[in-house]
């Protein structure tokens, strides 16, 4: 069934800032739909009952469970040279279950500040837009990007990051020694990875180093496979 976002009124509810991918979609009246309210992002089962040159509107049937993620997870993502990869990531670990994505900048990642904070909107709409696909009812949250020096641990969580140097923990051991974890902060590098002072800094900040195995990953892979493996383990850790 298809998703759109809306508007609900005291007779139903509108479809007008999302009308264009109702028409992509090549919607009918009496078609069923999933309306997304668009201020709490409570999902609806709905019936479209007309269509104009503008929006359309929606007969409400009943409200849906939403979908949210069921642990915690805040990604801090070194933002990669070629800065639009961010889109990339943002649209992933979107479908991999992460509540916070913080954009960082280290050593060998893009190190202007100030031009990754104008691209804090375009990231967001990217969670709303990818919401929609995945068939979660919480976006993905975009915070404002912070230097390496100013990432914070979770003080009732596990924080780790994932080090091309590290071989002997391997990050699905780590989160399996912790039976009752629902909260991960996890810090993806960018090419070429973290340098030993970074590590260090890292560790200081009780952060813990993980292997994702033997292989050397990209960043926008990296972060898809450590935050899906994170979501799961922790899901497996509630049985």
């Amino acid at each position: 069934m298809e998703r759109f976002f809306g508007k609900i009124t005291d007779k139903g509810a509108v479809i007008d800032r999302d009308f264009n991918h109702l028409k992509v979609k090549r919607i009918e009246e009496d078609e069923l739909i999933e309306l997304i309210d668009e201020s709490s992002f409570t999902p609806y089962l709905g019936r479209v009952i007309k269509i104009t040159k503008r929006f359309a509107e929606v007969e409400i049937l009943k409200k849906l469970p939403k979908n949210v993620p069921r642990v915690y997870i805040r990604l801090y993502q070194c933002v990669p040279v070629r800065v639009s990869t961010f889109d990339e990531i943002v649209e992933s670990v979107s479908q991999t279950g992460v509540s916070e994505i913080v954009p960082v900048i280290s050593k060998r990642s893009y190190n202007k500040i100030s031009v990754v904070r104008d691209k804090l909107e375009r990231w967001q709409r990217v969670a709303l837009e990818n919401m929609k696909q995945c068939g979660r009812h919480e976006p993905l949250k975009v915070l404002p990007p912070i230097v390496l020096k100013d990432v914070k641990p979770f003080e009732d969580g596990l924080n780790l990051f994932p080090f091309e140097k590290e071989s002997n923990k391997l990050l699905a051991e780590e989160i399996l020694k912790h039976r009752n974890l629902k909260k991960v902060a996890l810090i993806v590098g960018p090419e070429g990875g973290f340098d030993e002072e970074e590590s260090k800094l890292l560790e200081e900040k009780d952060f813990k180093p993980v292997s994702l195995g033997n292989f050397i990953l990209k960043a926008e892979t990296a972060a898809t496979v450590a935050t899906f493996t994170a979501y799961h383990l922790l899901l497996q850790n509630e049985l």
